[in-house]
């Protein structure tokens, strides 16, 4: 059989699903979008509704829009997901309240919420619509995913500052039916989850009620205080750089590290970016997890169920539990130990007493250097430990007798790696990932980010030995490609021809690319002599936006499918 995304198993008020494959989640800033997403293979899409959703610039859904939206999403397999996660104030509790009992009657499948007290009412009003924690809620431990779980909530969308490291952690400590959401495509905010007084400060738009100006991407200088008029760049020198400007975020290439962590949905931003933007990420991630389903042996090439799909993450009480333990880290492991590793004795500016404070601090530059970890033994206590004097140092470069216990574990958590054993030596050690090759993706594939408008990319804070940075030489997006039509109709007749509505020129000669929905895109040389207006007259070329004409094409094209073509020069120029 052909794999559903998710079955459905009734268990009394609330509907759970037993995931059969990661899911990929588009974004959608209205009904059009809404649909382009599932057209080209979103499992679900999230969008916000007339009020409280965090993004006011696109036109959003009415009520109507849902309950049409999510019926045409249901026909074909996906969900829908609605976003009333801002950060209400009093005066708009009872409107959220009142908001909310309309939502529960539209069909929709989650609501994505922030604030507890919008959560509890949500559950209270809407039992039956599952719960969703956003990112703005910085979710940054188990224990909070844990206590969310039990208030109700099936998701967490995880703080994006979070490592590879820290989803594994999380996911080896929740419910196995939990979701953990994590972003992987789009644009990074230079504020903590999200979180942002920024804009409002500048502008008087609320960054934490979906009407961020963004005042982040824009260009500033110095002014000293007895020179004024005097301006001097913010530039990036060896010293430092400006803190706004933050890359976008592309993950594609690494998909399989992501889902072998746990995480169960794949969220792509851009609820304010074109359909074609939302088509054609949508598109590729959808064909990257394809890929992983089969070379990870979940799915055959048809997409028939070979075995269950699950995460590689190794939980407490799986039978290799206690090997791994005292298995060597991975690289994920072991970077992320080392991006933490502070410098002992150095810690917060801090002082740190006990004579041992220079013997700690060469046990720990040795452990890093040779990328060694002292994981814990099966009894608990700390494997390969040099020697009590060892580890009494290291106690004393972590604060000695200035410190109380407690102290000591909170700060040294923050200060370094979690599984060295002069930091946490009462139990705590990372979740292992059980070994498998790595995923490869065509390279076709791999450009298909270049092919929308974007900012420089990074992979965020998930690899923190490559940590996103920001873009010091210019704010605006960079386009390389531009669409030229989208098409309306295709017929076999004459050999193949496509009805189009016209973007941008369109001339005999130029190479093209029909983006289609779980496909290669269709690269095509236009031929000469085969345009047509609407009243079906020749003409020499499309050079007429917003206006229908029809051209040769071999290959069907569906309905909408998008028309690319490489611009003559790269514009800074979002979709």
């Amino acid at each position: 059989m052909k794999t559903d995304t998710n079955a459905t198993v009734g268990t009394g008020l609330r509907t759970l699903r037993t995931r059969r494959k990661p899911e990929v989640l588009a974004p959608a800033g209205n009904l059009r979008g809404l649909k382009t997403a599932v057209d080209f293979g979103a499992d679900a899409v999230y969008c916000g509704g007339k009020a409280f959703g965090m993004r006011s610039a696109p036109k959003n859904l009415s009520l109507e829009d849902f309950e049409e939206g999510a019926r045409y999403a249901h026909e074909r397999g996906a969900r829908v997901y609605v976003t009333l996660n801002v950060l209400p104030r009093n005066a708009e509790v009872e409107a959220m309240r009142e908001y909310i009992g309309q939502l529960k009657d539209t069909g929709i499948d989650a609501m994505i919420v922030t604030d507890i007290g919008v959560m509890m009412m949500a559950h209270q009003i809407a039992p039956d619509v599952e719960l969703h924690v956003s990112t703005q809620a910085g979710v940054t431990n188990y224990g909070a995913a844990q206590a969310l779980y039990e208030f109700g909530a099936r998701r967490v969308v995880l703080a994006r500052e979070m490592d590879l490291q820290a989803v594994r952690d999380i996911r080896a400590r929740i419910p196995d039916d939990m979701d953990i959401e994590c972003f992987v495509h789009g644009a990074m905010c230079m504020a903590f989850s999200g979180r942002c007084l920024f804009s409002n400060y500048l502008t008087g738009r609320d960054g934490n009620h979906g009407e961020c100006a963004q005042p982040c991407r824009w260009k500033y200088s110095i002014v000293e205080e007895k020179r004024p008029g005097q301006y001097f760049p913010i530039e990036q020198t060896e010293e430092g750089a400006y803190l706004f400007n933050s890359q976008d975020m592309c993950m594609l290439d690494h998909i399989d590290d992501l889902i072998d962590s746990g995480a169960t949905s794949l969220k792509i931003e851009g609820r304010s970016k074109s359909a074609y933007y939302i088509a054609a990420m949508t598109n590729a991630y959808k064909i990257a997890v394809n890929e992983y389903m089969v070379q990870r042996g979940f799915e055959s090439a048809g997409g028939d169920v070979l075995k269950p799909f699950h995460d590689r993450v190794i939980r407490e009480g799986d039978p290799d539990y206690a090997e791994s333990i005292d298995a060597a880290p991975d690289a994920i492991e072991r970077d992320a130990d080392r991006a933490f590793a502070g410098v002992p004795g150095g810690d917060m500016g801090l002082e740190f007493g006990g004579d041992g404070a220079a013997e700690a601090a060469t046990v720990a530059a040795d452990a890093a250097d040779t990328g060694k970890i002292a994981p814990l033994g099966r009894d608990g206590k700390a494997a390969n430990v040099r020697d009590d004097k060892t580890e009494d140092a290291a106690a004393r470069a972590a604060g000695g007798s200035q410190l109380d216990d407690l102290s000591y574990r909170a700060r040294s958590a923050r200060r370094k790696s979690n599984t060295a054993e002069e930091v946490l030596p009462e139990g705590w050690h990372h979740a292992k990932v059980r070994p498998a090759e790595p995923v490869a993706l065509p390279e076709w594939l791999l450009e298909e980010p270049d092919k929308v408008a974007h900012r420089d990319y990074s992979t965020g804070f998930y690899y923190p030995e490559h940590k996103v940075t920001q873009n010091t030489n210019r704010s605006a997006y960079f386009r390389a490609w531009m669409v030229v039509g989208e098409a309306l109709d295709w017929t076999p007749d004459e050999g193949g021809r496509v009805t189009l509505m016209s973007r941008n020129k369109i001339e005999a000669g130029q190479e093209i690319e029909f983006l289609l929905p779980g496909e290669r895109p269709f690269a095509y040389t236009v031929p000469a002599g085969g345009f047509r207006d609407a009243d079906g007259h020749w003409v020499e070329a499309i050079n007429n936006p917003a206006h229908v004409f029809s051209m040769p094409c071999p290959h069907p094209v569906p309905h909408n499918a998008a028309i690319r073509s490489r611009t003559k020069k790269p514009t800074l120029k979002a979709e």
